[in-house]
């Protein structure tokens, strides 16, 4: 019965390549709402840049190259979603160390044995972001991080024109309010206040 069921079912590979269709997307009963398929597995949306100013770096490394993949298209998928033009993934140098050790300390000194570790790196830079934009980017990487991929993020702010001339006028006017002055005048405050105090009314 079970070998009859599936000589039934079968049908050659020619005939089911030309009988399936696409996938289709299941209507909604809620106007206005259309359900899409994942798009998690494509690339993201590279948005292109307007200014040329990098904003961040991200290096991203880790012993594993399937987890260290993940993170990076993770991370370019949610800078893609907030809108941070972004490069595409930068395969950085693998770093390679080797050890050699003595098998034994006695007997067997001539057989030795090797290890090795392998690091393996990525880099993403992001320019035209606002510092609160990427501030929330990177928040959102570090909370959804992937296990085993190390993350190590450099920014860069830009501050306006004469920025320099305000904070030294800032400093001048610290400067000119000496401690000393200030705890002479609390002083003579309480001193007035306790003079006020003992004459007789």
């Amino acid at each position: 019965m079970l070998r009859l069921s599936r000589s039934l079912t079968f049908s050659p590979r020619w005939a089911r390549s030309q009988t399936q269709s696409a996938t289709a997307v299941p209507e909604t009963s809620v106007p206005g709402q259309v359900v899409k398929p994942g798009q998690g597995a494509l690339l993201p949306y590279f948005h292109p840049r307007t200014h040329d100013i990098p904003v961040a770096n991200i290096h991203f490394r880790s012993h594993h190259i399937r987890l260290l993949e993940i993170a990076t298209h993770f991370a370019t998928h949610a800078a893609s979603a907030l809108g941070i033009p972004t490069s595409k993934v930068v395969y950085l140098p693998t770093q390679r160390t080797l050890w050699t050790v003595l098998r034994s300390p006695f007997a067997h000194k001539k057989s030795q044995e090797n290890f090795e570790r392998r690091v393996h790196k990525r880099a993403i830079k992001a320019w035209d972001a606002d510092p609160e934009v990427v501030e929330k980017w990177i928040k959102y990487l570090r909370m959804h991080a992937v296990g085993g991929v190390g993350l190590k993020v450099t920014r860069w702010e830009h501050l306006p024109l004469g920025v320099g001339q305000s904070r030294y006028q800032d400093l001048v006017l610290e400067l000119e309010e000496k401690p000393a002055d200030q705890i002479k005048a609390l002083g003579d405050k309480i001193l007035a206040e306790e003079l006020a105090s003992k004459t007789p009314a």
